[in-house]
C-alpha cells in the first residue's frame, strides 16, 4: 500500500532527524517526540506483521526497542523532575532532587552510548527489511486488524469504572488503533475512536502520575533516603496518588459520556 510507505518514509525521516540531533540540543520534549514517533513505528510493525506470517517483527524492532525504552527512563525522570517543581517548588526534597539530576545524568550517558551504536546503518537495514511486507498488504487484511485492535479496545470497556492497570492497557491500544488509523490514511469511521477526541490530554497526566508514583514507592522502599526526605517524600506521594484517582475519575467520566453516544 501506497500510504504505508510514505507513512514509513515519514517515520525515518522524523527519527533519524532527532537521532542525529547533537546532544546540546536535546530538550524533554525531544525525548517525548522520539518516544511517539517509535510508538507510532511499532504500531506500523504490528500491523505488517498481523498481515504478514514471514515477517519477523519482533527481531526487526528490537534496535528501536532499546532506544526506545533508554529514552523511557529519561523522559519518566523529567517528568517527575517537573512535576516536583510544579507543586512543591517551594519546598523540594534537595538531598533527592540531587539524586535525580545525577540519575538523569546515568541515563542520558547510557542513551547516546546506545543512539551512537544503533542510529546506522543497523536502522537503516530495517526500515528496508520492511517495506516489501508494506507492498502486499491488501486493505481487505489492513481492515481486519483494525477490526481486530477495536474488539480488544470494547473487551477493556467494563459496563463500571476501569482501574489502573486497565487504564494503563487501554491508552496503549489507543494510541496503537489511532496511530495506524492515520498510517492507512483511514476515515474516522469508529466512535469508538472518537474517545481519543477529548482523552489524550487526561491520560497523559494520568500515565506521568503513574510512573512517578511508581518510582517514588521504589525509592521509599529501598530505605536509602534519609528520615526527614523519607516522609516528605511519603506525602508527595500521597498528593500524586489523590492527583491520579482525580484524573482517573475523570477519565472514567469522559468514556461513560463519549464512547458509546448515539447520534
Amino acid at each position: 500500500m501506497k500510504a504505508l510507505k510514505k507513512y514509513l518514509k515519514k517515520r525515518k525521516s522524523v527519527i533519524n532527524l532527532l537521532l542525529q540531533k547533537p546532544l546540546q540540543s536535546y530538550t524533554p520534549d525531544t525525548f517525548h517526540v522520539l518516544r511517539v514517533e517509535i510508538k507510532k513505528l511499532h504500531a506500523l510493525f504490528d500491523l505488517v506483521d498481523f498481515c504478514s506470517k514471514e515477517f519477523k517483527q519482533n527481531k526487526t524492532f528490537n534496535p528501536f526497542k532499546l532506544i526506545f525504552r533508554q529514552a523511557g527512563k529519561i523522559r519518566e525522570l523529567q517528568v517527575e523532575t517537573s512535576l516536583l517543581e510544579k507543586h512543591f517548588f517551594f519546598n523540594l526534597p534537595k538531598d533527592y532532587c540531587v539524586d535525580l539530576k545525577k540519575e538523569l545524568a546515568k541515563e542520558l550517558k547510557k542513551f547516546f552510548s546506545i543512539t551512537n551504536c544503533k542510529s546506522g546503518s543497523t536502522l537503516k537495514k530495517n526500515y528496508r527489511k520492511i517495506i516489501p511486507f508494506l507492498t502486499k498488504i491488501s486493505k481487505k487484511k489492513a481492515q481486519r486488524y483494525m477490526d481486530k485492535k477495536s474488539a480488544e479496545i470494547k473487551k477493556l470497556l467494563p459496563q463500571n469504572t476501569l482501574k489502573n492497570k486497565q487504564m494503563h492497557m487501554l491508552r496503549k491500544r489507543l494510541k496503537e488503533y489511532q496511530y495506524n488509523q492515520k498510517s492507512l490514511n483511514l476515515s474516522k469511521q469508529n466512535k469508538l475512536i472518537s474517545v481519543m477526541d477529548v482523552l489524550p490530554e487526561l491520560l497523559g497526566e494520568w500515565h506521568d502520575y503513574q510512573v512517578t508514583i511508581n518510582h517514588l514507592k521504589k525509592i521509599i522502599d529501598s530505605g536509602q533516603i534519609n528520615p526527614t526526605e523519607n516522609n516528605q517524600l511519603e506525602s508527595i506521594k500521597a498528593l500524586f496518588i489523590f492527583k491520579r484517582e482525580f484524573l482517573l475519575n475523570k477519565i472514567n467520566s469522559a468514556l461513560l459520556n463519549s464512547l458509546f453516544r448515539k447520534g
